[in-house]
């Protein structure tokens, strides 16, 4: 099966939480393929210096269990209608949000998240 793994589940994950046991399951099962957004990695480096933990192993980690997509224009402009439809319901419906549903249209994949803005969307694993 595909997963896009969130910044909340790659974060939980490493964290080792009860949340991130849920995430492990998924991500170390070797006959799922994983992708990671590239801003995601900005997001967990964000939060790699926060808890003063060393981002270069958690980085490895992510390139070896994931394929880390990167994201363009086209991309972002897409996530711009999708977030601003999204808005409309949920008032603090992010723009890395809607380009995680962006790109799962591409890519054909599951959302692998804990956050509650995806409840109401198809293919999105919540942990």
């Amino acid at each position: 099966m595909k997963f896009i793994i969130d910044s909340y589940a790659w974060i939980e994950y490493f964290k080792a939480s009860a949340i991130g046991e849920k995430a492990k399951k998924i991500i170390e099962k070797k006959e799922n393929e994983l992708f990671t957004l590239d801003v995601c990695l900005a997001e967990i480096k964000f939060w790699a210096l926060g808890e003063k933990t060393d981002f270069s192993k958690i980085q490895f980690i992510i390139k070896s269990d994931s394929a880390v997509v990167e994201t363009f224009s086209n991309d972002w402009l897409e996530a711009a209608e999708i977030k601003f439809e999204k808005r409309k319901k949920h008032k603090n419906f992010g723009l890395v949000d809607a380009l995680l549903l962006a790109k799962q249209k591409q890519l054909n994949a599951t959302i692998l998240t804990g956050d509650k803005h995806f409840e109401e969307n198809p293919k999105v694993e919540l942990i």
